[in-house]
């Protein structure tokens, strides 16, 4: 088996093909194993996964592996990767894997891993475990396989981060749990004073529905006179707004939960518009790599209390462990119809920078800062921006490509220099 590489945001791929196949799920419950025992400790892994076709083979598979290396697999059947993460922090178990591949097609499937109570793990981690995955097992006595109820520990931290919901009495909100994992959450939405509109509770997962296809929530808000919409992903981490007029931006969803929460300091990607520290004064914006373990790092250390990605992945200090779509909703929506007659008043303070997003084909991945007519033309660039404009690129982390983003005040400038930043990348490492 080739070396498995950690991404972003765990292992994702085709489901029966490398990396999504019961060899690599039985080699990452052995290294599971392994490397909780490295940390002192004698590991009971929690499995949770969303509900595509492929989750239960690949389930048997990773408890399997974890028992084979003498482990403890408690299974907790579909949940989404929030709810594992509080089931672990509720002592359910030392670490945890969840099956998910996301808001990918409903082919896709992979592994993201928790560390304890939890948390995402850090690059050192992901590394150590990589290079474990490719040791073969040595055998010995075998572990045990078990099943637990995680969605009660769900459901109290769920309750604890979102309060009573009494400034949604009354309002009618769609909502799209994407046939993923969320629909275990449609028996509690009912408790609440809330006209609630569900789509995506039935059917294959992310299949039209979810945070990446709302095109059929903005249909319903519209048609059906909705407050407000929201959708999350297969495996609820994520989080995309509605109102009538289409889905609303995810740095509008990050400059609403700035308001909302009395942020100081709100830690960001790279990726995220310019037009948040304009629209936030005396708000630190920490600009940290794509992935949303680098933004729990930021809260970790108490350098913000709120991280958030463009793509509406949004931690909170004082919520749960790892992101949670309906969590961050919720809070926006209470927020916003507290002080704002609607959901567009309250984002009307945010003014993304026009941006212009281009990539390159290249042959050779030098150090960026190693490639002077590039450095050279981001420092022209980034001058001609003026204040608040930049110009950042990356190499992509899984095609042969660097991505280009320019960002500034005036439009017409952010094109000529994508332009011309664009030309050289291209000439220099084409």
């Amino acid at each position: 088996m080739s070396r498995v590489r950690f991404g972003t945001d765990g292992i994702r791929g085709t489901a029966g093909r490398n990396p999504c196949t019961p060899e690599v799920a039985m080699s990452l419950g052995r290294a599971m194993v392994r490397w909780m025992r490295s940390r002192g400790s004698q590991p009971t892994i929690a499995v949770a996964r969303d509900p595509r076709e492929s989750g239960p083979v690949l389930e048997a598979a990773l408890c399997a592996g974890i028992a084979g290396e003498g482990g403890s697999a408690v299974s907790l059947g579909v949940l989404p990767t929030s709810g594992l993460a509080c089931a672990l922090a509720a002592g359910l178990g030392d670490a945890g894997v969840m099956l998910t591949a996301s808001h990918n097609p409903a082919e896709d499937n992979g592994f993201k891993v928790l560390g304890p109570g939890g948390l995402k793990l850090n690059d050192e981690d992901n590394a150590w475990l990589e290079r474990e995955m490719a040791v073969p097992s040595e055998g010995g006595a075998l572990g045990k396989l078990g099943h637990a109820d995680g969605l009660p520990a769900y459901l109290s931290r769920l309750e604890l981060a979102v309060g009573d919901l009494d400034s949604l009495q009354g309002k009618r909100i769609a909502v799209d749990l994407a046939n993923g994992a969320a629909v275990v959450l449609r028996p509690w939405l009912a408790q609440w004073p809330v006209n609630w509109v569900l789509i995506g509770t039935e059917g294959r997962i992310n299949d039209g529905v979810g945070s990446e296809h709302p095109e059929k929530l903005t249909d319903i808000v519209r048609e059906q006179g909705c407050d407000a919409g929201f959708a999350v992903d297969g495996d609820g981490d994520r989080c995309r707004l509605v109102t009538a007029a289409g889905p609303v931006d995810g740095d509008a969803l990050a400059f609403l939960l700035a308001r909302a929460t009395g942020a100081t300091a709100l830690a960001v990607t790279v990726m995220s518009n310019a037009g948040l520290e304009a629209a936030l004064p005396g708000v630190k914006v920490i600009r940290t790599p794509v992935g949303d373990r680098h933004l729990a790092l930021a809260l970790q250390q108490g350098e913000a209390t709120l991280g958030c990605e463009e793509s509406g992945h949004v931690l909170f200090s004082d919520a749960l462990p790892t992101g949670d779509g309906v969590v961050t909703a919720l809070r926006a929506l209470q927020y916003a119809f507290s002080e704002h007659e609607t959901l567009t008043g309250a984002i009307a303070g945010y003014v993304p920078f026009p941006k212009r997003l281009t990539k390159v084909r290249i042959t050779a991945r030098p150090p960026l800062e190693t490639v002077r007519v590039l450095v050279d033309a981001i420092a022209e660039g980034e001058q001609a921006l003026g204040t608040g404009g930049r110009v950042f690129v990356r190499y992509s982390g899984t095609e042969p490509l660097l991505r280009i983003l320019v960002e500034g005040m005036d439009a017409g400038v952010v094109e000529t220099v994508s332009a011309d930043v664009t030309r050289v990348a291209m000439t220099a490492l084409g």
